[in-house]
C-alpha cells in the first residue's frame, strides 16, 4: 500500500475507531452512539438545536434521526418543544438527567482524546492539523469548481488504467471532511 493510499484509509478508519474506544468507555452507561453522538452534540451545544441541525451535524438522514431522537425521548433523554416563529420545526433539547450524564460523557470523551493523543507532541499535532487543513481546503476548492474543471484530465485517467491502477471514484458534491471534522471534535 502506497503512502497515499494509507492516508485515505486513515482519514476513513481514524473516526471510527476513535467512535469506537468512546462507544467501549460509555458501554457501562447504557449508552450507544447512536444514543451519545447526538447527546454530547446538543450538551456542547449548550443551546436548543432544531432537529435538521442534528441531523446536519451527525451526517445523517432525517428520518434515521428522527428514529433516534424518539428513542431518546422515550428513555426521558430529550424533549422535543416547538420552535418559536417557525410551527413546522422542532427545538430538542436535553433533560435534566441528560445533562447529568453528558457532564459524565464529556469527561470520559476527554479522557479518551488525551490517551489517545497522549503519544502526539505538539508540534506533530500542528504539522498534522496542517496538512488536513490544507487538504480540505483544496477539497474545497475542487468542490467549488464545476464537475467537468473539477475532474482529472482524460490522458491521466488513461494513463491510470494502463498502468494498472484503479480510476479514481467520482467525488461527492459532499465535503469528506465535514464528518472527518466533526467527528475528531469527541
Amino acid at each position: 500500500m502506497t503512502d497515499v493510499q494509507t492516508f485515505v484509509l486513515l482519514l476513513k478508519t481514524l473516526p471510527r475507531d476513535w467512535r469506537a474506544v468512546l462507544d467501549r468507555r460509555l458501554q457501562p452507561l447504557g449508552l450507544s452512539q447512536a444514543k451519545w453522538q447526538p447527546l454530547l452534540y446538543l450538551y456542547r451545544e449548550n443551546a436548543p438545536r432544531t432537529q435538521t441541525e442534528i441531523a446536519d451535524y451527525l451526517d445523517i438522514e432525517s428520518p434515521t434521526l428522527v428514529r433516534q431522537l424518539d428513542r431518546l425521548a422515550a428513555d426521558g433523554w430529550i424533549e422535543r418543544k416547538s420552535c418559536p416563529g417557525d410551527r413546522r420545526a422542532r427545538h430538542v433539547v436535553l433533560t435534566a438527567r441528560a445533562k447529568k450524564v453528558c457532564a459524565e460523557i464529556d469527561a470520559l470523551a476527554m479522557e479518551a482524546r488525551k490517551q489517545l493523543l497522549g503519544d502526539i507532541t505538539a508540534a506533530e499535532l500542528r504539522q498534522c492539523l496542517d496538512v488536513l487543513q490544507r487538504v480540505h481546503a483544496t477539497a474545497a476548492r475542487l468542490l467549488a469548481l464545476p464537475l467537468a474543471a473539477s475532474e482529472p484530465p482524460k490522458a491521466a485517467l488513461t494513463k491510470s488504467a494502463k498502468a494498472g491502477e484503479k480510476t479514481p471514484a467520482r467525488v461527492s458534491a459532499k465535503p469528506a471532511s465535514k464528518t472527518a471534522s466533526k467527528s475528531l471534535r469527541i
